[in-house]
């Protein structure tokens, strides 16, 4: 089953973004939609996500199932006067 959760810091509350993949995939397998630029899914040596700005704890919310998944070819991201549109090549 493919899901999707937003994933958020429980130390300072900073929106990480998005994922997308199967139920108990390893982090390198998920697609990652950033909520700001230039962040990335970072990992700690036990698996657990970390949360770029403060380092601290970041976990999974609404956790749900997904229809149509996201495929990682054909995400595209533009830079749009300082802000960041996410969208799919047609």
């Amino acid at each position: 089953m493919i899901v999707h959760a937003e994933l958020s810091c429980l130390t300072c509350g900073y929106d990480v973004g998005d994922v997308e993949g199967e139920r108990g995939a390893r982090p390198d397998t998920l697609v990652f939609l950033p909520v700001h630029q230039g962040d990335e899914l970072l990992v700690d040596e036990t698996g657990h996500f970390q949360c770029p700005r403060c380092g601290g704890r970041v976990l999974p919310q609404g956790v749900s199932p997904v229809k149509r998944p996201i495929d990682p070819k054909t995400v595209l991201e533009a830079n749009l006067e300082d802000a960041i549109a996410r969208g799919f090549v047609p």
